[in-house]
C-alpha cells in the first residue's frame, strides 16, 4: 500500500485503501516524526466528521499516539475541521488530526493534519510522515495501541470564539430568515446554536451516504437547497461542505452565488465595513475580481498554487488580511490561518445586516463594481497512457490567442494559466493523482467561458 498525501491530506476508499490497518500506519508515521517537532511534548488534538469509520478511526489514531507516549485530546462528538484548527491554535497543541474526506463521495474517508498554528500541513511537513509510513509498511511494523485519551467539547471554546468575532446582535436584529444546509455534515448544529430561532436547517443528518450526493457546496449538489430557497421567503441560504471548512451560498431568489463572489463579498465587507487592511492571498484558480478589488483598495495581492497547504503557510508571514480559493475555502488570520465555512457564513450575514440588503442585491452590485465575471470548471478525462504525454505537450503549448483574444501572459505557477487581453483566463492543471486535466475559465460572458473551455478540449484532442 502506497499512502500519499494530496492537496489536503490522505484520502481513500473505505474498505479498500482507508482501512483500520492503514489508519494505524498513518498514525504511527506521525508518531515517529512527532519527537522531532519543535512542539514535541505538547498534546495532539483529534476530531472527526460524520462519515463511516470516522469515529472508530479517530479512536485508533488516539490509541496509537498514546502507545507512543504522545498526549491526545479527542472531540467528544463529531465536529467541523475548523474547530480542530481552533483548538490546536488556542491550546498551543503540537498538531491536529482530523478524520474526514471533506467533500469527497460517501464511500471515501481520510485524514488531515494541522500544524501547531492550526493551519493546513505543508508538503514539507507531510513528507517525513509519508517516508515514515512507507518505511514501517516495508518492515511489516504493526503499531501498538493504548487507551487513556482526554476529551474536549467541540461546542465549547470554538463557539465562544465565533460569538466574539461577529456582531450576532446586529444579525439577530436584522431579522433575517436563514436557510442552512450542512449537507448532512459536521457543521450541523453549530450555526443553530449561534443564531437560535432564525435558522431553518435542511439535511441536518446524520446520513453517511449524504443523500447520495457529494457533500460539496456547488451545483448540482446544491440544487435541493436552491429549490428550497426559491419562493421560501428566505433572505439567504448558507451551505457548508462535509467537514464545514468550505462555504457555499444561495440568494433570496434561489440563485447560486459562487465561491468567487463570496470571497469578493467578504473582502469588501472586511475593508469597507470593518476598516481592515492587509495582504490578500488567492490561489491561481480564483477570480480576477479579487485583483480588481485589491487594486481599488490599494492592497497587496499574492497568488499561490492551488490548495490551502500553500495559503495557510503564506498567512504566517504577517500582515495578511485574508486568503481564499475557488472551491469555497476562505480564511482570515485574525481568526485562523485556515478555512472556516461557518465563520465565513456568519460574515456574510454580518455584511447583509450592515448594508441592510439581501445577498442577491450585494452580488449584483459586486458584478457591476468588479465584474462582469462568469466562471466554469470542467475535468477532462484522459486515457492513462496519455497522461504523461499531455504534461509534456502542455510545456510546449504556447498559443498566441484563444477564443478570439490575444494572450497577454502565460504563467506556470501551478499548471498552465493563460491570461487574455480582456483579463479573461484559462487554467489547465494536470491532476496529480488521476488521468485527467482540470480546466478552469473566467470571462465577461458565459459564451466566452465556454469558448475558452472549448480551447482546452481542443488541446486534449491533439494528444
Amino acid at each position: 500500500m502506497n499512502i500519499r498525501f494530496g492537496t489536503d491530506g490522505w484520502r481513500g476508499v473505505i474498505g479498500e485503501d482507508f482501512t483500520p490497518e492503514n489508519v494505524a500506519h498513518v498514525a504511527q508515521g506521525f508518531a515517529d516524526v512527532y519527537p522531532k517537532l519543535p512542539e514535541a511534548g505538547r498534546p495532539v488534538i483529534i476530531g472527526y466528521d460524520r462519515r463511516r469509520r470516522s469515529k472508530e478511526s479517530t479512536e485508533i489514531i488516539a490509541r496509537v499516539l498514546l502507545a507512543n507516549h504522545i498526549p491526545v485530546f479527542l472531540s467528544k462528538d463529531y465536529c467541523p475541521t475548523p474547530c480542530v484548527s481552533w483548538m490546536v491554535k488556542t491550546k498551543k497543541a503540537a498538531a491536529g488530526v482530523m478524520v474526514t474526506a471533506s467533500h469527497n463521495p460517501p464511500n471515501w474517508n481520510g485524514i488531515k493534519f494541522k500544524e501547531s498554528y492550526g493551519g493546513a500541513a505543508s508538503a514539507e511537513y507531510l513528507k517525513p510522515i509519508e517516508e515514515a509510513i512507507a518505511a514501517n509498511i516495508q518492515k511489516g511494523k504493526r503499531p501498538d495501541q493504548k487507551e487513556g485519551a482526554g476529551f474536549f467539547d467541540p461546542y465549547g471554546d470554538y463557539l465562544t470564539a465565533l460569538r466574539g468575532l461577529v456582531d450576532l446582535k446586529k444579525i439577530q436584529k436584522a431579522g433575517f430568515k436563514i436557510l442552512y444546509d450542512p449537507m448532512f455534515g459536521a457543521g450541523a448544529g453549530f450555526l443553530e446554536k449561534l443564531i437560535p430561532g432564525q435558522i431553518t436547517t435542511i439535511h441536518p443528518g446524520p446520513d453517511p451516504d449524504f443523500g447520495g450526493l457529494h457533500p460539496e457546496p456547488i451545483q448540482p449538489y446544491a440544487n435541493e437547497a436552491m429549490e428550497k430557497a426559491r419562493g421560501g421567503g428566505y433572505s439567504v441560504c448558507l451551505i457548508t461542505d462535509g467537514d464545514a471548512d468550505r462555504i457555499g451560498c444561495v440568494d433570496e431568489k434561489g440563485n447560486y452565488v459562487s465561491a468567487h463572489q463570496i470571497f469578493a463579498l467578504i473582502l469588501k465587507h472586511l475593508v469597507e465595513n470593518r476598516g481592515r487592511k492587509g495582504k490578500v492571498l488567492k490561489s491561481i484558480s480564483t477570480t480576477v475580481m479579487i485583483d480588481r478589488l485589491c487594486k481599488k483598495y490599494g492592497l497587496p495581492l499574492e497568488i499561490t498554487p492551488v490548495g490551502f497547504k500553500f495559503i495557510s503557510p503564506a498567512m504566517q508571514q504577517g500582515g495578511v488580511l485574508m486568503g481564499g480559493e475557488e472551491s469555497g475555502g476562505i480564511g482570515m488570520p485574525h481568526h485562523l490561518c485556515e478555512r472556516d465555512g461557518l465563520f465565513c457564513g456568519l460574515l456574510l450575514l454580518e455584511l447583509m445586516a450592515a448594508r441592510r440588503q439581501c445577498i442577491g442585491a450585494l452580488a449584483a452590485q459586486l458584478q457591476k463594481e468588479a465584474g462582469p465575471c462568469f466562471y466554469k470548471r470542467i475535468d477532462l478525462k484522459l486515457p492513462k497512457e496519455k497522461k504523461e504525454g499531455a504534461e509534456e505537450k502542455l510545456k510546449k503549448f504556447r498559443p498566441a490567442a484563444m477564443a478570439g483574444q490575444k494572450i497577454r501572459k502565460r504563467t506556470t505557477l501551478d499548471g498552465y494559466h493563460f491570461q487574455l487581453e480582456d483579463e479573461s483566463w484559462l487554467l489547465i492543471r494536470p491532476s496529480g493523482t488521476e488521468p485527467l486535466l482540470r480546466t478552469y475559465a473566467e470571462a465577461p460572458s458565459l459564451k466566452q467561458v465556454d469558448a475558452l473551455l472549448a480551447e482546452a478540449r481542443k488541446f486534449t484532442e491533439t494528444i
